[in-house]
């Protein structure tokens, strides 16, 4: 897998993304401890990291305007450098107002949705079609294995030297991550002319885009359903059954080291393997996630056969992520034009992470008013339907449509 980094050009990609990997897997838990510490209502710190997802969104509308009308170097340059300007203001903004620290934040979070979005186009570009999953696996990767460590690194950081220094750091490495895009070779021509110069009127051309790729429409609506109802039922509920049935928050801490240890156990298989049939691995992988919520019903029943269940859920589900995800990156890279890759990535990412939040605002009234336990089977069953439902759309088992494939060989 670490032979691909003989490619100079993603070498500097993936360590700027690396860099930028580390600053994200601290940040929030700096911001908590440090919201916490400063403004002492747990109202501060939703609309804190409100305004980072807030901004995500927006920087992914962006990211849909900007990243193939720009060369790939300056988007992710100009990206990080906000990023890291941002919070590094943001620690100033602690002293002006709570309203300040949401504004810096926000800024941040349009960073990041540009960012990743020109990111993966970067990799689609600049390695070729035979090694974009171990490229793609080696992101993953990598960034797996920072989310597992950086919450830990920021805490023990916040303990040592306080929440101003541990910002300063965090914002010193997206600085960092800046000055490693900008290390790419200058002179790459923009991907698309019309792009920049009629940004929001060729939007259009990327509908158009996704239209004909049925299996991506697919594929964007199997990650709406997960992302806002079995990723969201879960981040509202094992806290609760963590506490409740399975004696304290150290529970909540191991499930979650599982789903990590799963998806780095699946990167590190992608990489090696190939499947004949990606769309298939990708959205029975998916599906796995359903078993989180189903399981999450069981320890109410039993604690002890729960506890088991919930935690190989929870590794399945880590496992299945990652199952998708390369794959996805892969044929997103393999099958769209250069010149609308970016802005495709965009979208992805805009309309799933666009739509999750309201999952989190309308869960809770369900679980309060029918029930966790029906909630948790719902929004279990509903994953696991879209999932493996998406696999009747045709092309879906190879993740490249039939009617592209076909044009693509008159084209010749």
């Amino acid at each position: 897998m670490l032979a691909i980094l003989r490619n100079s050009r993603f070498r500097l990609a993936w360590l700027s993304y690396t860099a930028s990997g580390a600053a994200t897997s601290l940040t929030p838990v700096a911001l908590t401890l440090f919201l916490l510490d400063t403004h002492g209502a747990v109202t501060a710190l939703g609309l804190a990291l409100g305004s980072r997802t807030v901004g995500f969104v927006l920087g992914a509308v962006l990211g849909g305007v900007v990243t193939d009308g720009y060369p790939r170097r300056t988007v992710l340059t100009v990206a990080s450098a906000v990023r890291g300007t941002a919070i590094l203001a943001s620690v100033a903004a602690f002293s002006v107002s709570l309203l300040a620290v949401c504004a810096a934040i926000l800024v941040a979070g349009i960073g990041e949705g540009v960012f990743r979005g020109a990111y993966q186009a970067l990799v689609g570009e600049v390695v070729a079609e035979p090694d974009r999953q171990r490229a793609n696996a080696l992101s993953t990767l990598s960034n797996r294995l920072l989310l597992v460590g950086g919450p830990t690194a920021a805490a023990l950081l916040y303990a040592l030297v306080g929440g101003s220094a541990t910002l300063l750091g965090t914002g010193l490495l997206w600085l960092g991550s800046a000055a490693l895009a900008l290390r790419l070779p200058r002179g790459e021509p923009p991907p698309s002319n019309d792009a920049r110069r009629r940004p929001f009127a060729d939007y259009a051309e990327v509908l158009r885009e996704v239209a004909r790729h049925r299996w991506f429409v697919a594929g964007l609506g199997s990650l709406v359903v997960w992302l806002a109802l079995g990723f969201a039922v879960q981040q509202l509920t094992l806290p609760l059954v963590s506490r409740n049935e399975l004696g304290g928050d150290t529970f909540l801490g191991v499930a979650l080291g599982c789903y990590s240890a799963g998806a780095v156990a699946a990167a590190l298989l992608m990489a090696r393997w190939t499947p004949r049939r990606p769309g298939l691995v990708a959205f029975v992988g998916l599906s796995f996630y359903g078993l989180v919520p189903l399981a999450l019903t069981v320890p109410s029943l039993s604690p002890q056969v729960g506890a088991v269940l919930v935690l190989l859920a929870y590794f399945l589900g880590g496992v299945g992520i990652e199952a998708f995800n390369i794959p996805w990156f892969s044929a997103i890279q393999r099958e769209v034009p250069p010149e609308r890759m970016g802005r495709l990535f965009s979208f992805d990412f805009m309309v799933s992470h666009g739509v999750a939040p309201l999952g989190l605002i309308l869960l809770p009234y369900a679980l309060t008013t029918v029930g966790q336990t029906p909630v948790l089977l719902a929004c279990g069953v509903l994953t696991l339907a879209a999932a493996l439902g998406a696999l009747a759309v045709p092309g879906a088992h190879q993740l490249a449509d039939p009617r592209s494939a076909r044009q693509a060989e008159v084209d010749r």
